[in-house]
């Protein structure tokens, strides 16, 4: 072979695995997470769905919500039926009644209008009320398909006051984002869900509601999806 292209060749190849070298700076993370037990977030607040029908016991802690779980439905032969998930915190702290991380409803109705009220509570628990400012609740349709049985498929939401309950925001469960203004929620007390359907086809229709709770009232939640 010819030195010259040889030597050329050898050139070539140098470059090339120059091109291609890649050096890395290194910089690295590490986190830990320490989770305590439902009773620690009793201490310091919590919040969390409830009914005072499943647990009795909350009586005198937080204000009577969920009354209307497991009542008849007219037409259908069916009950509310509300099944909570993981338990996030235990009323008093040494109690056996408890604040839910997530509920699944069904409600089995017929074609009409139909208003369902106080199916379920979301509460706001402290052991102690001192230097305890509130949190702010916001509600977001994470993912709907009400727009295929219902018209109007509106939860409805009260607070709980000195003067009993009141109206505090609707959420439209057939828009996929719609928000609610942030909610003031006081300490040791609780937001009632009503549910109001304007059903008008056979079906079956899901939403997802998210509960974003926050101590500040300015930061609504945006770009978050949870599961």
């Amino acid at each position: 072979m010819d030195r010259r292209i040889l030597l050329l060749s050898v050139g070539l190849v140098a470059m090339l695995a120059v091109v291609n070298a890649t050096v890395f700076t290194y910089r690295w993370l590490t986190g830990t997470v320490l989770v305590y037990g439902p009773e620690a977030a009793a201490v310091h607040g919590c919040v969390g769905f409830y009914s005072t029908v499943a647990h009795p016991g909350l009586a005198g802690y937080l204000p009577s919500a969920g009354t209307n779980l497991n009542a008849p439905i007219l037409g259908t032969g069916a009950t509310v039926t509300v099944t909570p998930g993981d338990i996030v915190c235990r009323v008093p702290s040494t109690g056996m009644n408890y604040l839910y991380e997530s509920i699944s409803a069904l409600f089995n109705v017929t074609v009409g209008s139909w208003y369902i009220q106080d199916f379920y509570g979301f509460g706001y628990y402290a052991e102690s009320t001192t230097a305890r400012n509130p949190v702010y609740v916001y509600l977001r349709v994470e993912s709907t398909n009400m727009s295929s049985v219902a018209t109007n498929a509106t939860l409805i939401v009260y607070n709980y006051t000195a003067t009993g309950w009141v109206f505090v925001a609707s959420l439209d469960l057939r828009n996929l984002g719609a928000m609610t203004p942030a909610i003031s929620l006081p300490v040791n007390s609780s937001l009632r869900l009503d549910l109001y359907i304007d059903a008008s086809a056979t079906g079956t229709g899901a939403f997802k509601v998210g509960f974003y709770v926050t101590p500040e009232s300015g930061e609504p939640p945006t770009g978050v999806l949870l599961p």
